[in-house]
């Protein structure tokens, strides 16, 4: 654990055994029986303070929410859930007093973020180290946003595919970036990588690494269309208008540059990450800011990224896509990308053709 002078600290969990109920609320108000549950079925095998966690992007109605412990043994309940939560990066701060404020301490962290352009990895953690809701000033919550420490995944993929030694060379200058690196500077070295990236490697390759550095997907997400793309007998045109439907109802505003499949290709684009902005964009810099969810291309002041650095949104689609088709994408060619210009940025996935 390292701690930062704005008070933001870079925390590390470890893969923890922990034991929670796992269902969606609408409101706070639901949880006190809950923690009640748990802390019955756990009893002695509590091994630390009680956690809340949710769980962003899964189709829940309200917030996908879980409360419970760690423990050092699985708890004796059928309505308490034990598992293994995931090795993952967090960036931390206290807060004291009300939980009717932690959005406030909450934004804090979003707002480092921003500051170094990492991004999210669609987990936020409540831990009460002294909660009180009689006296909420003695209040120690402990507020976690997940991050993405993307340049180690990025290292390891380059290992994987290319070898340890090229490895080393394109991620020369890696061992100096941390969490606390801000934005311009890290997206001067990413500059420079992909340079070399792409002197040192094919296309293909550039896929194959680039799209194993994206954001983790829920398997919830995924799991909901799978069903329906076999409820339509393996309709992708079914799948992209359950997307659409679902994506129109939100502030994204459904798809800018429309998703299709001919058979051979599977087109794929994104929307944006503020629609009401990207509408009203008149200049580069502004559609950008407007457009990308990733932190590092939408902060930076002036960023000379390589438009291979889209590989890593196409990681979010592939995720999505390969468990419902049923398949594995070798070849990925990126028609648009904001970072060469264009309005959006787009992708045609090849679909492995028979014979």
């Amino acid at each position: 654990m390292s701690t930062h002078d704005f008070g933001i600290q870079h925390v590390l969990r470890k893969e923890t055994l922990f034991a929670g109920i796992r269902q969606p609320i609408h409101s706070r108000d639901e949880l006190p029986p809950r923690i009640e549950a748990v802390r019955s079925a756990c009893g002695d095998a509590i091994a630390g303070p009680l956690t809340h966690i949710y769980r962003f992007d899964t189709p829940v109605d309200g917030f996908d929410s879980e409360i419970g412990y760690p423990v050092s043994s699985p708890a004796a309940s059928a309505a308490v859930r034990t598992h293994t939560l995931r090795r993952l990066d967090f960036f931390a701060a206290v807060h004291r007093g009300p939980v009717s404020s932690l959005r406030e301490t909450t934004g804090k962290i979003i707002e480092h973020m921003n500051r170094v352009g990492l991004a999210s990895e669609l987990e936020l953690v409540e831990i009460y180290h002294q909660y009180n809701p009689k006296n909420e000033s003695e209040n120690e919550i402990e507020v976690r946003v997940a991050f993405l420490a993307w340049p180690e995944i990025y290292y390891q993929q380059l290992q994987r595919v290319l070898g340890a030694s090229l490895a080393e060379e394109i991620w020369a200058g890696g061992e100096r970036i941390t969490p606390y690196t801000l934005v311009d500077q890290r997206a001067d070295w990413v500059s420079r990588s992909l340079q070399a990236l792409k002197q040192a490697s094919s296309q293909d390759q550039q896929f194959d690494i680039l799209s194993r550095v994206a954001l983790v997907r829920p398997a919830e997400d995924t799991e909901k269309y799978r069903a329906i793309y076999e409820s339509s007998g393996g309709s992708v045109s079914a799948v992209l208008d359950a997307q659409h439907a679902e994506l129109s109802e939100t502030r994204t505003g459904g798809w800018i540059d429309p998703p299709y499949c001919d058979g051979r290709v599977l087109h794929l684009s994104k929307v944006a990450f503020n629609r009401e902005a990207y509408d009203r964009a008149e200049t580069p810099h502004h559609l950008r800011r407007a457009y990308c969810f990733c932190s590092l291309v939408r902060e930076a002041a002036h960023p000379q990224i390589d438009p291979i650095f889209c590989y890593r949104a196409a990681g979010w689609a592939r995720q999505f896509w390969e468990p419902i088709l049923g398949l594995q994408f070798t070849r990925c060619d990126i028609t648009h990308s904001i970072l060469k210009g264009d309005r959006f940025c787009a992708w045609d996935y090849h679909l492995p053709q028979p014979g």
